[in-house]
C-alpha cells in the first residue's frame, strides 16, 4: 500500500494482494484432497473451489478473513496430510495458531475440530486403547505448536505497554453477552445437540465406501464432521455471522465433495458391468467439467462482467484525495476513507453500536470532532448514533460522497440585515452563493474572501440579490467543491 500511494485504485491494488491468500486456500483444499483421494481429486477440489461464486468474490475483497481461511485450510491439510506424528503435530500448532493471530473466529474452528476429532475416534472401529496413548505426546506438540505465535503477540503488545488495547480490541470488545443469537429472545442454540446427530449421521453414511482404506476414512470423516459442524455451529452458536464467515468452510466442502463425487462415480461404473468406456469418462472428467461450467455460469449471474462493484468506493476516494491533505481528519464509519486518519478510535459496527445502545461506550463522537477540528466526514451517516447523526446534519453540509463543516444560510429578511450563524468548528470558512464568492460584511467587517471563524455566534450581512447563501470549509471551496450541487449530486 506505501508502494501505490495515495490513489483512488488503492482498493485494486489491495485486492491483487489478498489474492495470494485466495491462492493458498487453494493450494491447501489441493493438498487436502491430495492426501485423501489422489492427485487428480486435489486438482479438481481447488478447481471447482475457485469457482464457487460466494468463495470466490468473497476471497477477493480486503479483509482478514482472506489469511484466516487460508491459514486454517493449510493447517487442516498438514493435520490429513499423513501419519499422525509428532513433527506433523508441531507443524499444525503452528498453522492453527497464526489461524488464532489472524482472527478470533478461530476460536469457533477449534472447538468444532476438538469435536470432530472425538466423534472421529468414537465412529473408529476397533481398541482404542492404542491411539489414546499415542495421543497425549502428539496433543502436547501440537498445543506447543499452538502457542508460538499468539504468545508472541502477547508478549509483544506487553514490552510496547500495549497490552490493554491489544486484548480489549481482539477479545474484550468482542465478547458481549446477549448479542445477536446469545440474546434470551433466541433459541438456535438448542438446535446444536440434535444437529450433531444428524450430523454424524449423515457423515457415517458418505464415508461408508467400503475400498476406503481405514486411514483414509479416518481422515476423511474428520474433514467431513469439522466442515459440518463449523457451519451448523456457525448458524447455532454464533451470535453474528456473515458471509466471509463461511470462506472456511467451502474448502473442506470442495475436499470431501469432490473426492467423494469421483469414488462414487468410479464406483458405479464398475458395478454397472457396462462396455468399456474412454478413459476420460471413467475418470469423471465430464462431471467435473459440467459443475465447473454450472459454476462458471452461476458465478457471471451472480457478478456480470459489465458491472463495476467498486464504482462508489472509488469515486469516495478520489473526492477524499481531491479534498484533503495528510493532515486533515475524516469521521467516517469504519475506515472507508483509507488515507486519512480518524478523530474517533470504535468504529461504527454492530457490536459498537450495541455497545453504544447500552451505554457501555461514551457517545463523545461530537465532542471528538470538534476537539480534532474535524472538518470532513462522510455522507453516509446512517450507521451513528442518533445524536452524531444530528450533529452531522446540523453542522456539515453534503459535497458529493462527503460532507464538510458548514450550514446553509438563512435569507435576509431585508437587503443588508445581518444574517446570524453559529460555528461549532472553529476553522477557515467562505461564504458563498450558487453562483460564486457572496459579498457583504461579516462580523461587522467587509467580506472579501476566506477567514478563520472562532466557535460562536457569528453575523454576515450580504449584499442585495445574491439569491442562496452557504457557510462552507474554505478548502473545499478552493479545491472546487460547491454545497450546491446538481440534482444528481455531483460536486
Amino acid at each position: 500500500m506505501a508502494f501505490l500511494g495515495e490513489t483512488p485504485g488503492i482498493l485494486f491494488g489491495m485486492r491483487l494482494a489478498v489474492t495470494l491468500c485466495y491462492l493458498a486456500t487453494l493450494w491447501g483444499t489441493c493438498l487436502a484432497a491430495r492426501a485423501l483421494f489422489g492427485r487428480r481429486a486435489g486438482l479438481w477440489s481447488a478447481a471447482l473451489l475457485a469457482l464457487v461464486p460466494v468463495f470466490f468474490f468473497k476471497s477477493i475483497e480486503y479483509r482478514a478473513d482472506d489469511l484466516w481461511a487460508a491459514l486454517w485450510v493449510l493447517a487442516i491439510a498438514v493435520l490429513v496430510g499423513g501419519a499422525w506424528t509428532l513433527r506433523r503435530s508441531m507443524a499444525a500448532g503452528l498453522v492453527l495458531g497464526a489461524a488464532l493471530s489472524a482472527s478470533l473466529k478461530t476460536v469457533l474452528l477449534l472447538g468444532t475440530l476438538a469435536l470432530a476429532a472425538l466423534l472421529t475416534l468414537g465412529l473408529a472401529p476397533g481398541p482404542r486403547g492404542p491411539l489414546l496413548r499415542r495421543a497425549a505426546p502428539r496433543l502436547a506438540a501440537l498445543a506447543a505448536g499452538f502457542a508460538v505465535l499468539p504468545l508472541f503477540l502477547t508478549l509483544y503488545f506487553a514490552v510496547q505497554d500495549s497490552l490493554g488495547p491489544f486484548l480489549y480490541g481482539t477479545v474484550l470488545h468482542n465478547v458481549l453477552p446477549g448479542l445477536g443469537s446469545w440474546s434470551d429472545a433466541h433459541s438456535r442454540a438448542l438446535f446444536f445437540p440434535p444437529g450433531v446427530l444428524l450430523v454424524v449421521a449423515f457423515v457415517r453414511w458418505i464415508v461408508g465406501l467400503p475400498h476406503l482404506a481405514p486411514g483414509v476414512r479416518a481422515r476423511l470423516t474428520l474433514v467431513s464432521l469439522t466442515s459440518l459442524l463449523y457451519l451448523l455451529a456457525l448458524h447455532t452458536l454464533w451470535p453474528l455471522f456473515t458471509t466471509q464467515d463461511f470462506l472456511p468452510f467451502y474448502p473442506l466442502l470442495s475436499v470431501a465433495a469432490v473426492g467423494l463425487a469421483l469414488e462414487g462415480w468410479r464406483r458405479l461404473l464398475r458395478s454397472a458391468a457396462a462396455p468399456r468406456v474412454p478413459r476420460w469418462a471413467a475418470s469423471g472428467v465430464a462431471l467435473m467439467v459440467a459443475t465447473a461450467a454450472l459454476l462458471i455460469g452461476l458465478m457471471l449471474i451472480w457478478e456480470p462482467p459489465s458491472r463495476n462493484g467498486t464504482l462508489a468506493e472509488t469515486r469516495l476516494l478520489k473526492e477524499v484525495i481531491r479534498l484533503t491533505g495528510p493532515a486533515d481528519p475524516i469521521l467516517d464509519l469504519k475506515g472507508e476513507t483509507v488515507f486519512r486518519l480518524r478523530p474517533i478510535y470504535y468504529v461504527m459496527e454492530t457490536i459498537t453500536g450495541a455497545r453504544l445502545r447500552r451505554g457501555d461506550l461514551p457517545e463523545r463522537i461530537r465532542e471528538q470532532a470538534i476537539a480534532t477540528r474535524t472538518c470532513v466526514a462522510v455522507a453516509d451517516i446512517a450507521r451513528f448514533p442518533e445524536r452524531t447523526r444530528h450533529f452531522l446534519e446540523d453542522n456539515y453540509l453534503p459535497i458529493g460522497r462527503l460532507r464538510v463543516a458548514g450550514r446553509l444560510l438563512p435569507p435576509a429578511a431585508d437587503p443588508g440585515r445581518p444574517i446570524s450563524f453559529d460555528v461549532t468548528i472553529p476553522s477557515r470558512y467562505a461564504i458563498v452563493t450558487e453562483h460564486g464568492a457572496a459579498s457583504g460584511s461579516l462580523d461587522g467587517e467587509p467580506y472579501t474572501g476566506p477567514r478563520l471563524l472562532a466557535a460562536g455566534r457569528h453575523a454576515f450581512a450580504p449584499s442585495s440579490g445574491m439569491g442562496r447563501l452557504a457557510l462552507v470549509w474554505a478548502q473545499a471551496i478552493e479545491r472546487g467543491f460547491s454545497p450546491f450541487p446538481p440534482a444528481d449530486g455531483a460536486s
